[in-house]
């Protein structure tokens, strides 16, 4: 299913108005029946049947990629839907290709764009001939087979040339956009007001939940910190690789135990369970929990050596923090934290902390707020992220906002972005229904 999908939504890219050959070989019922027409030209029903094919594919292509399941391709109100929305794509086309050539647009393209067509065509040809594979006789293999999926796609009329057409089109497209939004911009004072806006919503949000905070902070950007929130950075020393192996099998050993013990114990808590049953269920149940009781033992046993492990390694790196190594230096060189590597935001300002969180081993957050004033290191702390936690009071986060500086750069864009789209989008709906384009609807659907 999942192939055929992508292959159906595909082939159905090239049935727009380019005239591709699937769409003059489309022998429907009232083919030739202008649907509506603009700016002399005239598009017939199997052109809009095609557009409405196509959407009709892509709907179902996406349902089962975000559902796992059928879209009724044949349901009267999926049809009807699939038609207005085919409608209104090609009302947009038709009034986008008048545009790009009143504007002059596609005398903008440069050398370097035409190339860039003509590797996204060649592309997305080879993308269509390698999901045709799927499509053709399956005994064939190599050169056969390749030849049978082109051989495929030209029967459904398809070639590279409608690829080069669709991406010319669509750069085109990009252009005119360009062209549109060139002279929309942003003020400082809608940053401004943006800004605000953020602080008020987030001041309501964490203004008096410093762990909501800290846990939200460490995913993202907040605009509005709380009182009790502290920065700390860690040198993480994980186990050994072979030391955690072992752990991990004897905690799946934990698993089939406690497995045992709760099946043993719901035959017990049967009623309608006979005594025999029971007493099996008893016997089983002892020899269960012996089980368990032995595999945590041994879970315990070989945590304990696998700190034992790298012990060395953790008191050497208090050992150069006590020596006045620099904290980041040797965190760069030593630390097997993702989130304290270079490159990550939390490497710079280190992670927000606060009590109560709940997005941290509790075993950090105790230790991270066990410090007592900013440049304090921890002892090796045992953590759950198997291996020694060692932690740095980096700086306390000051209470209110952030510093506009920090984020304007970010907010500016968004917010360019969102504005240049939103005067694109309301710029070509204008030009649509100023076009005032006739659609002969019922003629489509007969």
């Amino acid at each position: 299913m999942k192939k055929k999908a992508i292959l159906a939504m595909l082939l159905a890219m090239c049935l727009l108005l380019s005239g591709c050959a699937l769409i003059k070989k489309d022998a429907a019922v009232d083919a030739k029946r202008v649907i509506l027409s603009y700016n002399g030209t005239d598009v017939t029903k199997a052109e809009v049947q095609a557009q409405v094919q196509y959407q009709l594919q892509q709907n179902a292509y996406m349902y089962y990629m975000y559902y796992g399941g059928e879209y009724d391709t044949t349901d009267p109100a999926n049809i009807a839907a699939a038609q207005e929305a085919a409608v209104e794509a090609i009302k947009q086309d038709l009034v986008l290709k008048a545009k790009i050539k009143e504007l002059g647009i596609e005398e903008k393209l440069t050398e370097e764009d035409l190339a860039a067509i003509q590797e996204t065509a060649q592309s997305d040809y080879d993308y269509a001939l390698s999901q045709a594979e799927s499509l053709v006789d399956q005994t064939l293999e190599g050169d056969a087979k390749k030849e049978a999926a082109a051989q495929y796609l030209t029967d459904k009329g398809i070639s590279l040339d409608d690829y080069v057409e669709e991406a010319k089109n669509d750069k085109l497209s990009e252009l005119l956009k360009q062209e549109i939004i060139k002279d929309v911009v942003v003020t400082d004072e809608e940053v401004q007001a943006d800004f605000d806006s953020k602080v008020e919503s987030d001041k309501s949000l964490y203004g008096e939940k410093a762990s909501s905070y800290a846990d939200a902070a460490n995913n993202g950007t907040v605009y509005y910190a709380p009182a009790g929130v502290r920065r700390v950075k860690q040198i993480l020393i994980k186990f050994k690789e072979e030391d955690q192996t072992a752990i991990t099998a004897a905690k799946e050993k934990v698993t089939t135990a406690n497995s045992k013990v709760t099946a043993a114990q719901q035959i017990l808590d049967t009623e309608e369970a006979s005594e025999e049953e029971k007493a099996q269920a008893q016997t089983d149940l002892e020899a269960a929990q012996a089980e368990l009781d032995a595999a945590n033992a041994e879970v315990d046993a070989l945590t304990d050596t696998a700190y034992a492990n790298i012990d060395e390694a953790a008191d050497d790196v208090l050992k150069q923090l006590a020596e006045g190594a620099d904290w980041d230096t040797l965190m760069a060189e030593k630390t097997e934290d993702p989130g304290m590597k270079a490159g990550r935001d939390t490497a710079e300002t280190g992670y927000a902390v606060a009590e109560g969180m709940t997005t941290f081993d509790s075993a950090f957050v105790t230790a991270a707020m066990g410090l007592k004033a900013v440049g304090d290191v921890s002892d090796k702390t045992r953590g759950a992220s198997g291996g020694y936690y060692i932690i740095k009071y980096w700086a306390d986060q000051p209470e209110g906002p952030i510093a506009l500086d920090t984020v304007k750069e970010t907010l500016q864009s968004t917010l360019l972005s969102t504005k240049q789209n939103d005067f694109y989008n309301t710029t070509v709906d204008e030009w649509i229904e100023a076009a005032n384009i006739k659609v002969d609807m019922n003629a489509l659907r007969d």
